[in-house]
């Protein structure tokens, strides 16, 4: 091997892998802000975070234990990311569900004082506080029903325990390096081919609406060129860990962008005060005007 094959292979390619990685990691930071704009996180599929944010962590891990300082790079800033996007996400999810139940909550009360006022235009003495107590038992049964975690919530809970319980198996039970390697490269493995399938967690959605909307187009750009670099570093140091789910991310990758060509992806219609505006999938607040 030439020593600027050497050099491409062992420096360049991973250098430009962490610098993709990084991008990948905020492509999302744009349609979250957009998302929160308009208080609804619309087409968005915030699934990927949560398995991202199990992915930096993994991997950083691994970084720790083989000083691979591409590998820490390419994640030490992801994990910061991952978390401001799975937060965000948590309280959109929450929000939407407080101003669903509100508005059901506002309608139950809106037909009990419709009734209340029918029956007294039929001359019958209503007393407004039975009337409340009347309906009072559907308002607070729906109360009881509104959920304390979100499903977003939930999923990331799971996956960071799940990382615990790794990373602290492995380092109490004062297990060997070739060991610890093994059991992290397994894990962030798994991790990270559900971080690169997540986007088709949609597919169904995608064949039944016709519409790619759900897959973000800087997102699944930014992985699958990023898992192309890594593979051709992974060749270079024969790591395997890093070749066989950056193999598997390119492969979800292409299935994406036949996806993503196949079918169109139109902009998310939604309503804020009032004000019609349309959220794309390249994720900027539109108004009417400008898709035209």
């Amino acid at each position: 091997m030439s020593s600027a094959a050497f050099v491409v292979e062992r420096y360049v390619c991973p250098t430009i892998g962490a610098i993709l990685s990084n991008l990948a990691f905020a492509a999302p930071i744009k349609s979250l802000r957009a998302a929160v704009k308009v208080g609804k996180l619309a087409g968005l599929n915030p699934t990927p975070w949560a398995f991202m944010l199990g992915n930096t962590l993994g991997w950083l891990a691994y970084s720790f234990i083989t000083g691979d300082l591409f590998v820490f790079f390419a994640n030490v800033f992801g994990v910061l990311i991952s978390i401001y996007l799975n937060i965000g996400a948590m309280k959109l999810q929450y929000y939407e569900e407080v101003v669903e139940a509100s508005s059901s909550i506002q309608l139950i009360r809106n037909k009990a004082t419709q009734k209340n006022t029918q029956q007294h235009d039929n001359e019958e003495d209503i007393n407004p506080s039975a009337a409340n107590a009347t309906h009072g038992s559907s308002t607070d049964k729906r109360n009881q029903d509104q959920r304390s975690f979100t499903s977003h919530e939930l999923k990331v809970l799971c996956i960071v325990v799940i990382w615990i319980l790794i990373l602290s198996v492995t380092s109490l039970a004062s297990a060997s390096k070739d060991k610890m390697e093994n059991v992290v490269g397994i894990a962030v493995n798994i991790n990270l081919a559900l971080f690169y399938g997540a986007p088709l967690s949609t597919i169904s959605s995608v064949f039944r609406t016709k519409s790619s909307s759900s897959i973000h187009f800087w997102t699944m750009t930014m992985n699958t060129s990023n898992a192309f670099f890594w593979c051709v570093y992974a060749f270079a140091v024969l790591d395997y860990y890093i070749l066989i789910p950056n193999g598997i991310g390119l492969t979800f990758g292409i299935v994406q962008v036949l996806l993503y060509s196949i079918f169109p992806h139109d902009v998310v219609d939604v309503t804020v005060d009032g004000a019609q505006q349309f959220l794309s999938n390249d994720n900027e607040i539109q108004t009417e005007s400008q898709i035209i």
